[in-house]
């Protein structure tokens, strides 16, 4: 496995985004660290289960949540994430994120080229405010059908529970 493109050890803030009109958003994860800084698009499912994920493994004393700063993407978006893991270090009051480029995508029909990684390091505080914008970002899209549970747009959509006939 390569080495890591990028590591932020600790962050200065790290925080998620959302750029576009609901039913159209590109989410995007972004970190800082003095003048550097990581802007990594995200999928709407990898949100919520990273937010999810990063309140389960919280200690029983959850730390108030950091503010993080909003301000956009902090550079043109870099890879698409693929998988992310989590460490949490309890004692040392921190917890690391390790994210991996989304390959085979856009890779062409025969690439030796290993996955980009980035390392993040950020402290207990700053991960549930992670957790806790993550879980607002993506409440704030389309509402979902009470029915199939699948986003609606303002017009409705053609609901599967009900076999497609009738819009809800």
């Amino acid at each position: 496995m390569a080495d890591y493109e990028l590591e932020m050890e600790p962050v200065d803030s790290i925080t998620v985004g959302v750029e576009g009109e609901p039913g159209h958003r590109t989410f995007y994860l972004e970190a800082s660290q003095g003048s550097r800084t990581c802007t990594l698009v995200m999928e709407k499912a990898q949100l919520v289960e990273l937010g999810a994920h990063l309140l389960a493994a919280m200690p029983d004393q959850l730390p108030e949540p950091a503010p993080a700063a909003l301000v956009g993407p902090l550079g043109p978006p870099g890879w698409r994430v693929g998988t992310i893991q989590i460490s949490l270090d309890e004692p040392g009051g921190g917890c690391t994120l390790v994210m991996e480029e989304l390959s085979g995508v856009d890779d062409g029909p025969e690439t030796d080229a290993e996955p980009r990684r980035v390392r993040l390091v950020a402290s207990l505080g700053q991960m549930r405010g992670l957790a806790d914008r993550c879980l607002s970002v993506v409440e704030g899209g389309r509402p979902l059908c009470p029915l199939c549970q699948l986003p609606m747009d303002p017009s409705g959509h053609v609901c599967p529970a009900r076999n497609g006939h009738h819009r809800t």
